[in-house]
């Protein structure tokens, strides 16, 4: 994918409506932000699937954004940044992101980028947490209590001093929303140039390779699109896009693809085109 093409992934809330078992449910979304950070994915929106009415999946989104907001969080934020809950007790099962924006090391370099999260602040700025043994300090006042990210920009035994920024040639991790809106209520939200429903009633990838490739070159925002593990996506989205339909998984060996498995296949080819 170009660098300045942005990538966005759309995924039901009925993604979890095959189990209800909290460590199963956990593990599944873990296999999903993987497939996420692997393949650069810059936002993953979470919609609410009107094709199943189902009141036990209330509550799913708001659950699978928050595994996946935990996941992208670096992990020296994560006991001051995400709240204890009861629901994401299993998350010590996840697998770890292993991206930029998630440093092995503790020992920062000037110029680095790093995530930080806002402790304090004074009148003169505020202090941030960085990973790293004392707090760095913003000379600007943001908002408490926050992920930014930021670039060191003083490094020395006595201070080191920070600013806000985020780098735009290495990949920085993806952004999550819940939205609790139909697909296309959640699509205005990002307002793509490119709509890719997936859908094994589609052409298959290898006949509409070409022109899909050409609207990939052509667009700044791509939004790929996936259905619930009972059905395609239900809602028309003719007309409001330019929307392509596409099988990316021509001849599949099982009755049914699961949604984690449609994001990696899908991703995979888009990685290459």
């Amino acid at each position: 994918m170009k660098q300045n093409t942005r990538l966005s992934v759309f995924i039901p809330d009925s993604f979890l409506a095959e189990t209800k078992d909290l460590k199963l449910r956990t593990s599944k979304i873990g296999v999903l932000g993987r497939a996420l950070a692997v393949f650069e994915v810059d936002d993953v929106v979470v919609y609410k699937d009107l094709t199943v009415q189902d009141e036990k999946k209330e509550g799913d989104g708001d659950f699978i954004a928050e595994v996946l907001s935990y996941m992208d969080t670096p992990q020296y934020l994560r006991k001051e940044a995400i709240p204890i809950k009861s629901e994401l007790r299993h998350v010590g099962i996840l697998p770890p992101l292993r991206t930029p924006h998630h440093p092995s090391s503790s020992e920062p370099k000037m110029g680095e980028y790093r995530k930080g999260f806002t402790v304090k602040r004074n009148k003169k700025g505020t202090y941030v947490d960085i990973g790293i043994d004392q707090l760095a300090f913003c000379k600007e006042q943001l908002t408490v209590k926050k992920i930014f990210s930021f670039k060191i920009e003083k490094l020395s035994k006595k201070e080191v001093i920070v600013t806000p920024d985020e780098p735009d040639d290495i990949y920085w991790g993806f952004k999550t929303l819940s939205t609790n809106k139909g697909l296309k209520n959640s699509l205005k939200l990002v307002n793509p140039d490119l709509v890719v429903e997936t859908t094994k009633y589609a052409d298959t990838i290898d006949s509409i390779f070409n022109e899909l490739k050409s609207k990939v070159e052509n667009s700044r925002s791509i939004a790929i699109v996936f259905g619930g593990p009972y059905s395609s996506i239900g809602e028309n989205l003719e007309s409001s896009w330019d929307l392509v339909k596409v099988n990316t998984i021509p001849n599949q060996g099982t009755a049914t693809v699961r949604t984690e498995e449609a994001v990696i296949s899908t991703l995979a080819i888009f990685n290459i085109l």
